[in-house]
């Protein structure tokens, strides 16, 4: 019996390819390997996974489902709580770890593992996630793995004697040598680049896209989302549904107001059909340079129809539901939420307290948003909802006198906001010898 069993999330790519070939024969260690349904388009490379894992020794495999549990547990509230690093990423790949994560640590309790394992670099972010998770959610008695250790071989010497120089080279010319039939593509193909892919996104990363003066177009092609230059030269238009915050169906419109389809149900089917009316005209297209957790700038492409759309609707719903110092304090934390999950904190305390606030929050947010799609751009043009704070008598301009806003009194206020700043600018004045 080997001294170790890990279990160890796998995909199939080079990359867990090389790891899982390396524990089995190198270490000699037994591995369970599980593969995450994270909505993946190619559903039959989870088959593909489970037999190449068996191969290359793996003692047992599991594929399992994630895709209500990242949308319900994960996107959604990162959606409600406008998240977007760096005022644009929407942290595709970021979302997708925990459940990931969290789903080893169940895989391990079956199987009685004592080592957790990953393949993430020791440059990248999903290190801190995956490593994170796990020791935080090691405090939970129904997760818990008595004498869990870690196992990141990318940071282990003998590993890194091994591939450290020339990375992916290396480890496809070591499966060769080990008799493993090799992914296609990967560093032998002209400007390589690898990709992460979940039903939220694909991201696209790697050496022909590690110039950042050089443009990413002619170099990736495209597979969430249609090149926005090619996309449809007519708008259509998706009228988004909410039912307390929750996206729950989406009536597509042509330019005359006819309805071409209408989804509605769980997360699951609502985001598919957002995928594919925003894919279809190029909308969630992002090319940037990003500031990893580590340190390193990275530059990444990624494609997010769906949650592009429904980003840009349930923002605009808000927009009438909501007080503006609410939708303030939003603009404001949506960005440390953000680089929250990014970094690796979503079972932090300052996590639970963002979550918190959801559930009142979101009991307003009822109602339709209507993004126009077109050419790369999503554009919320109209809104309803029966919470609205939006009284049209008061926002008119034809009615001053009659609508219980009097105009006259809006001088005792604008007097009382100046009076501060008056007596401000006095004395800066008098200080300067009346010099501005």
């Amino acid at each position: 019996m080997a001294q170790k069993r890990a279990v160890l999330a796998f995909s199939g790519g080079l990359d867990t390819s090389a790891v899982l070939t390396w524990m089995t024969r190198e270490l000699d260690w037994e591995v369970v390997t599980f593969t995450a349904n994270l909505g993946q388009r190619e559903t039959d490379s989870l088959r593909v996974a489970e037999e190449k894992s068996r191969s290359l020794g793996a003692v047992a495999h599991e594929s399992v489902d994630l895709r209500q549990e990242l949308l319900e547990e994960y996107f959604l509230p990162a959606l409600q709580l406008h998240a977007k690093l760096e005022g644009r990423y929407l942290l595709g790949t970021s979302l997708a770890r925990y459940p990931t994560a969290r789903a080893a640590m169940r895989v391990a309790r079956r199987y009685d593992c004592n080592v957790l394992s990953h393949g993430s670099t020791g440059k990248g972010n999903d290190q801190v996630r995956f490593e994170t998770t796990w020791l935080v959610l090691n405090a939970d008695p129904s997760l818990h793995l008595e004498g869990m250790t870690i196992y990141a071989p990318w940071k282990e010497p003998d590993f890194l004697r091994r591939f450290g120089d020339g990375g992916r080279k290396v480890m496809r010319a070591y499966l060769e040598e080990q008799g493993v039939p090799v992914p296609s593509g990967g560093s032998d193909r002209p400007d390589p680049y690898s990709q992460d892919e979940n039903m939220l996104h694909i991201s696209s990363e790697g050496v022909a896209l590690e110039k950042p003066e050089e443009s990413h177009l002619g170099k990736v092609i495209y597979t969430r989302l249609t090149d926005p230059l090619q996309a449809p030269d007519q708008p259509e238009f998706a009228r988004v549904h909410f039912a307390a915050g929750v996206p729950v169906r989406i009536t597509v419109e042509d330019v005359q107001g006819r309805v071409t389809s209408d989804v509605s149900g769980g997360l699951v089917e609502v985001f598919a059909a957002a995928n594919e009316v925003a894919g279809r005209h190029g909308a969630g297209l992002l090319d940037m340079v990003e500031h990893r957790y580590v340190g390193i700038k990275s530059r990444g492409v990624y494609e997010a129809p769906g949650h592009t759309l429904l980003l840009e609707a349930h923002t605009d719903l808000e927009s009438i539901v909501h007080d503006g110092p609410v939708i303030d304090r939003k603009a404001s934390e949506g960005p440390l939420v953000a680089r929250l999950i990014y970094n690796g904190g979503w079972f932090s305390q300052e996590m639970r307290r963002y979550l918190s606030v959801l559930p009142e929050e979101q009991s307003r947010v009822s109602g339709w948003s209507l993004v126009r799609l077109y050419k790369g751009s999503a554009l919320a043009v109209a809104r309803s909802s029966a919470n609205t704070l939006y009284d049209p008598a008061v926002a008119s301009f034809d009615d001053m006198t009659g609508t219980g806003y009097d105009p006259m009194k809006a001088r005792g206020f604008i007097d009382v906001q100046a009076l501060h700043m008056y007596a401000s600018e006095k004395a800066r004045h008098r200080a300067t010898g009346g010099h501005a």
